[in-house]
């Protein structure tokens, strides 16, 4: 994660490169053909893609003596494949300042994990005298509601390839809870588990994204990259982003296919937004008047 933070910062502050205007509205070429469509600066956003839980690396180990029985135990967490959408509208900024333009989307998250603890039953002397060990899955699934400010970094040389960054801001809410006490939360983590949570159904958390961005044509980019909570608001736990599940931490990492689509602008004198020339809007004033 600390790497993911200074790739954002280094990106952020490279606006000292030579900056193309990549707000998708430039008139060009496109397909061999002059695109004259008059655009708005707002748009349709949709964007999905699958994403991660990542965990911690180390396993949590301990002793336990107590009840008749000594041994020892291992809890070991590990990620699992998600997916996620949102759908809203971009706003490109008219005034050009440090960030481009601003998107927002309500959509929803899937996120998921496992955790397995293993018991080694020892004697007195210390030697494994029989293991046990269980599994468990689960999956949380929310609605989600998502804002962020970008800025977009082209250096001179790319032509229709741009960089994109963001910050921004999410508020999830639980609306499909996997099991909270299943048998392993009974018999495994309850009885070994030296700090058992589940986080509460609503989540508040700070963001970044990095992508690299392709201007598909006039009115349209394509936007893939990374984006991954960095401050945990609510419910707080130091700032942590993750969100708590049996004896472990998920951090959610989203993998994000963002299209961007410009609305067009409907322009007196012109027909599904194309901009008319002088001589056929008086073309179109003799027609309309039967001349």
């Amino acid at each position: 994660m600390k790497y993911l933070i200074t790739l954002l910062i280094i990106g952020l502050t490279a606006s000292s490169f030579a900056q193309k205007d990549f707000t998708p509205g430039s008139r060009k070429k496109a397909f061999g053909k002059v695109d004259n469509r008059s655009l708005r600066l707002t748009g349709l956003q949709i964007e999905l893609g699958p994403a991660y839980s990542f965990t911690r690396l180390k396993k949590i180990n301990g002793d336990f003596n107590s009840a008749g029985s000594r041994g020892n135990y291992e809890i070991d967490p590990k990620g699992r494949f998600g997916g996620f959408i949102d759908i809203g509208l971009a706003h490109y900024l008219k005034k050009k300042s440090f960030f481009n333009y601003i998107d927002w989307g309500l959509g929803f998250k899937y996120i998921g994990g496992k955790e397995q603890t293993t018991i080694n039953y020892t004697d007195i002397a210390g030697n494994t005298i029989s293991t046990d060990e269980e599994l468990d899955k689960f999956y949380n699934g929310y609605v989600t509601a998502r804002f962020s400010i970008h800025k977009i970094i082209s250096p001179k040389k790319w032509d229709k390839v741009f960089l994109d960054e963001s910050i921004g801001f999410n508020i999830d809410y639980r609306l499909i809870t996997a099991d909270q006490n299943s048998n392993y939360h009974n018999a495994y983590s309850v009885p070994f588990s030296p700090a058992i949570q589940y986080h509460k159904p609503l989540v508040a958390q700070l963001h970044i994204g990095t992508g690299i961005g392709f201007k598909m044509r006039k009115g349209t980019n394509l936007i893939i990259g990374l984006r991954a909570p960095v401050v945990g608001i609510w419910e707080w736990n130091k700032a942590n982003p993750a969100n708590y599940w049996f004896s472990s931490k998920y951090w959610p990492v989203f993998l994000h296919i963002k299209v961007i689509n410009l609305f067009k602008k409907r322009n007196k004198g012109s027909c599904n937004g194309v901009e008319t020339n002088e001589k056929d809007r008086k073309r179109n004033e003799e027609f309309m008047q039967g001349n």
